[in-house]
This record gives C-alpha cells, sequence and structure tokens, in this order.
C-alpha cells in the first residue's frame, strides 16, 4: 500500500515573545492527528508542518496555533473573474478554489465579479488559483488593481461586444425566419425546411456556443448550472427542427429554428445586459482609488523632483502646491492652506492646515503650498484603507444572499425534474402530441430562471456599497446594509452632514451702508480668494447683478480673513479676531445681534 502525499505548510505565526513560545506552538501542532512533524523559529516568526493533507486541513492546524494562545496570519489577494452568470457559477469557482491545497477561506462577489481569497502561499499561489479557475471555465483577469482602467474597460467592453454581436446576429435571422414560418411564399415546405437548416445551423452555432460551452464544463464539474438548463431547452428546440426536417419521428411541420435561436438570443441578451449592470457596480471603487495622487514631487538633493507615489518611503519631504493633491498622511512642516477634506470628513469648509498639522493623503490643497513630511505611504493611507473597507464590504454576503445561494443550488434540480415530469406526463399520461409536449418541456426549462435570485442580490449589495461611498457614506459590510432596512432613527454627530456642502449667505447686516454697498466691497475683495465663504459671497453678490469692483494689495491671512485696498480705500472682511487685529470696533447692539447668527 502506498504512502500518503505528505506536503510541507509554512505557518505564519504572531504572538511569540520568546523561545518558550515556540516550544509551546510546536508541541500543540505535533498533537494534532496526522501530522508527521513541526519546527517552530522564534526568529523569523514561522512554523515549518509536515502532515497528510488528505486527513488534516489547514484549518486544523491553524485551530491548534490558536488554542495555544497565538495567531496565524495568511495572505490575501483579490482576483477578477469573467465569465459568471448566476449563484451556481459563484458555487463552481468557490468549489474548485478551495480544492487546491492551502486555501484558507473563499468568497465569490458575483455583483463585482471578484473573488476574495485567503490562502497560504507555501501550499498553493495564484498561478494555481488562475489554472483552477480557467480548468472551471471561467476567464482569469487578473488581481485587482493589476489591470490599469484602460486595460480593465477595454476587456470589458470587448466582452460586451461579443455578447452584442451575438444576440444581434440571432434576432436579425431568428425574425425573418418566424416571419417565413407564418407567411406563405408558395416554396414547398420540404425546399423551405432545407433552406432553414442551412440559414439557422450555422448562425445557432455561432449564438448559442458560450451557452453550451459552459454546460459543458458544469457538467464536467458534476455541477448542474443554469447554462445545462439553457443548453436543453435550445437543444431540444433545434434538434426537434433537425428531426423534422428529415422527417425522423417528426414531420417537416413541426420546425423550430426560429425558435432555438431567438431563445439563445434572448438569453445572450439578458447576459449582455447583466455585464452592463454589474461593469457599473465597480465605478464607485475606481472613483475612490481615482482620489488617489499617482505623482508626488518630493525634494531629494534640495531640489523638487516629480516621482510616483509608489516610489515614496516614510519620512520623505513632498511639496504640494494649490490645486494638487496630498500624495501621503502626514505633518505639515511648512507653509499653509486651505484643504478641501469634504470627500473624507463631509464638511464643506476646508480647514486651514499650517505647521504642525496633520494632512490627509487625497485632500486638495486649495490656496497655498505645503510642505508635508510623510508618515504614512501606500496601502497605509486613510484613503486606502477607505477603499479596501468598501471593496471588502461589496465582497461580504449577507444573510439574504446566503439564503439564496442555497436555494438556487436546489432549484435547479427541481426544475430539471419538472420540466421532464411535464413532458412525461402531457406526451404518456394525457396523450398529447408530441409538439405540444415537447413545447412544455422547453418552456419550463427556458422560463425557470433563478439568475435573478442569484444575481439580484449580490448586485443590490455591490451597487448600495458603492453608491454609498460615493455620497460619503461607508458601509462596513453587507450584513449591515441589509440591517439598515430595518433602522428607524438615525443621529447626526456633525451638521455639515445635513447641508447642502456650500455655503450660503442667508442674511445682510448693513451699518452706515447700503446692503448692496456692503455685498459689492466683500465681493471686490474676496474675488481674489479660493475659500468657500468667498465663493459665497460672489454668488449673492451675482444674484443682485453686482459687478465686483477691482482690488489691489490683496493680502490673507490664514484662518483669520483678507484685506484689500477697493476704490483707493481699504476693506476687511474677517473674523472677529481679524477685525480686532485691525482695530475695528463692533458696536455692542449689533455684536448682539451678530451671536444670533453663530
Amino acid at each position: 500500500m502506498p504512502e500518503p502525499e505528505k506536503k510541507n505548510a509554512e505557518l505564519k505565526i504572531t504572538g511569540m515573545h520568546c523561545a518558550t513560545c515556540a516550544v509551546t506552538i510546536k508541541e500543540a501542532l505535533a498533537q494534532v492527528k496526522n501530522v508527521s512533524g513541526a519546527e517552530v523559529n522564534f526568529a523569523n516568526d514561522t512554523a515549518r508542518v509536515e502532515f497528510d493533507p488528505a486527513k488534516v486541513s489547514l484549518g486544523d492546524l491553524e485551530k491548534a496555533v490558536r488554542a495555544a494562545g497565538y495567531d496565524v496570519t495568511n495572505r490575501e489577494v483579490i482576483i477578477r473573474i469573467g465569465g459568471m452568470m448566476c449563484a451556481t457559477c459563484v458555487e463552481t469557482i468557490e468549489a474548485a478554489l478551495r480544492a487546491l491545497p492551502g486555501i484558507v477561506s473563499v468568497s465569490v462577489n458575483l455583483g463585482n465579479e471578484q473573488a476574495y481569497v485567503s490562502y497560504n502561499p507555501s501550499l498553493s499561489g495564484v498561478r494555481d488559483m488562475k489554472q483552477a479557475i480557467e480548468d472551471a471555465g471561467y476567464q482569469y483577469l487578473g488581481l485587482s488593481g493589476e489591470l490599469s482602467d484602460e486595460a480593465e474597460k477595454a476587456v470589458r467592453e470587448a466582452d460586451l461586444h461579443d455578447k452584442l454581436m451575438r444576440f444581434s446576429v440571432g434576432f436579425a435571422v431568428a425574425i425573418p425566419l418566424m416571419v417565413l414560418m407564418w407567411v406563405p411564399l408558395g416554396i414547398p415546405m420540404q425546399l423551405m425546411a432545407y433552406a432553414m437548416l442551412v440559414v439557422s445551423t450555422p448562425v445557432f452555432v455561432y449564438v448559442a456556443s458560450p451557452i453550451f460551452r459552459a454546460a459543458w464544463v458544469s457538467l464536467k464539474n458534476r455541477i448542474l448550472s443554469m447554462d445545462v438548463m439553457y443548453a436543453m431547452g435550445t437543444g431540444v428546440a433545434f434538434v426537434a427542427s433537425v428531426m423534422g426536417t428529415f422527417s425522423i419521428v417528426l414531420t417537416n411541420a413541426y420546425m423550430f429554428y426560429d425558435t432555438a435561436i431567438m431563445l439563445a438570443a434572448f438569453l445572450m441578451l439578458g447576459r449582455y445586459l447583466e455585464a452592463r449592470a454589474k461593469g457599473r457596480t465597480s465605478d464607485a471603487i475606481r472613483k475612490l482609488a481615482g482620489l488617489q495622487a499617482k505623482t508626488a514631487t518630493m525634494i531629494r538633493g534640495g531640489k523638487e523632483v516629480e516621482v510616483s507615489v509608489n516610489d515614496l518611503v516614510v519620512g520623505d519631504l513632498v511639496v504640494v502646491k494649490p490645486g494638487n493633491r496630498i500624495p501621503v498622511d502626514g505633518e505639515v512642516v511648512s507653509g499653509e492652506s486651505y484643504v478641501d477634506e469634504a470627500m473624507i470628513t463631509g464638511e464643506p469648509v476646508p480647514p486651514l492646515r499650517e505647521k504642525g498639522s496633520r494632512v490627509i493623503g487625497g485632500t486638495i490643497s486649495t490656496n497655498g503650498v505645503l510642505r508635508v513630511k510623510a508618515t504614512r505611504i501606500g496601502s497605509d493611507t486613510v484613503l486606502a484603507q477607505i477603499v479596501r473597507l468598501v471593496e471588502a464590504a461589496q465582497g461580504s454576503k449577507p444573510p439574504v444572499q446566503r439564503i439564496a445561494d442555497v436555494a438556487v443550488m436546489y432549484f435547479i434540480p427541481a426544475v430539471l425534474v419538472i420540466a421532464a415530469s411535464a413532458f412525461i406526463v402531457w406526451y404518456y399520461v394525457l396523450g398529447a402530441t408530441l409538439i405540444l409536449a415537447l413545447t412544455a418541456l422547453i418552456s419550463v426549462l427556458v422560463v425557470a430562471c433563478p439568475c435573478a435570485l442569484g444575481l439580484a442580490t449580490p448586485t443590490a449589495v455591490t451597487v448600495g456599497v458603492g453608491r454609498g461611498a460615493e455620497l460619503g457614506i461607508l458601509i462596513r459590510n453587507g450584513e449591515a446594509l441589509e440591517s439598515a432596512a430595518k433602522v428607524t432613527t438615525v443621529i447626526f454627530d456633525k451638521t455639515g452632514t445635513l447641508t447642502k456642502g456650500q455655503p450660503e449667505v442667508t442674511d445682510l447686516v448693513a451699518v452706515d451702508v447700503t446692503e448692496e454697498t456692503l455685498i459689492s466691497l466683500a465681493a471686490a475683495v474676496e474675488k481674489n480668494s479660493a475659500h468657500p465663504y468667498a465663493k459665497a459671497i460672489l454668488r449673492a453678490a451675482q444674484k443682485r447683478g453686482i459687478v465686483p469692483e477691482t482690488a489691489e494689495k490683496f493680502v490673507t491671512v490664514g484662518g483669520k480673513g483678507v484685506v484689500a485696498e477697493v476704490l483707493g480705500e481699504q476693506v476687511t472682511v474677517g473674523n472677529r479676531l481679524y477685525l480686532q487685529d485691525h482695530a475695528v470696533t463692533v458696536p455692542p447692539e449689533l455684536d448682539a445681534r451678530i451671536s444670533n447668527y453663530e
């Protein structure tokens, strides 16, 4: 009897503090049944285990380590997959990946066409996953982020174009064939049958080949997918037509060439629309990722050098000019500027950032130059963590989706039984014609499609999480989104999140001048500023039809206000502190009135 094949797995251990920890973990692993040996290296935090994969899983080894008071970390990847159509496809891919040694967990999301895989790299790698996905009959489109936006868009557009061409050709041929079946042309039926066979065969093969190919792969993997049902429905219609053409059992009065092509074309149309819908669900992720700066201007040898953000390291000094995105999370070492942080905080008014202030990568310096020391870069930045959070939420399965997945798995065999029973009852029990029995069989197979059940739930989760991210609402997972339906009360801790997102001038209090003069002078100064309050004043002037005068000697003081000369007179616009600095005294009665607006 041959010896069972042994595997050597390398576990990355966390929580070890001394050599005693290594001994404890080694003993815990050695006690697992069917483990041949274990060595723990305290220096590099790893454990190497020899075991029989047929009797011991990677989860058993990790469970033993955690029971000893330590933890195991695994590598995680997000794989983009093409060709998925329904929940059965999800189950097929998950089963194919789980069959690989070293796979800890797999979650495939139909809505955003991604597989979230946690694995041990010492047993399986991305190349193995790629092979498993392709062997299961689906397309490996690379790791998430591996393709550029343009390349990913090109792949998606090519897939959409292929589906569009197939259903267009199908409709273009099926409709004339349908008309010929109903409009008498005086052509002998046998001759018409041969002509329809010649015309429809290449079209049917072209339109329906993806369906039959997917059905074959499913059967090869011992899975009853929706493609098996579709292939049976369209295949029976086409084969019955061929039998009628050559008078095998059926006569040439029973031909469904148009029906077979039309059914396949409708399926391609459905898949085209589904692919378009799924393509839109990842837009939110791309928009969030697009907020991240691609390049940075850093100080190197006393000179400004433009580099890729991937080349930055913690401690580098970067220069952020007005209108540019801050490429890193960091601390301002010099300069001052109002920074638009609305995409992170939701607050419409940019705060002033000066020396010692913390700034967040992806936010925008509006009016000044900042020198920022990098404290977090790349995947460690707040924005990168937000992107990962949204991706993980889109890939999570809420309880309702898990129920839908299970329902689909039982639904397909049930439909096949019902379809076969319908044929048997109509033809053998009720004595109906073969054409009626075949019609019942085909109708059940084609109409009973749970794709809406399998696709709607993951798509709803993906779109909901993505749309929330666009609006600044971060949803941690699918369970939270599902629970949100039961929310009756919402408490906001920021008034800014309940506004239009931009300040507006609501009241004017003019002293010794008219309101038009007041807003005109303020607008003349503020048109030189990029501050949201300045824009609000300019909008107020525009509504009144006021054209601001030209201001000279414009000076801005961060966090306080601005001053300039208008028509030879100095005009100061700012907060209380700034007015006090310019010896502007506010009468008590006016000060009390101003306080009511604060």
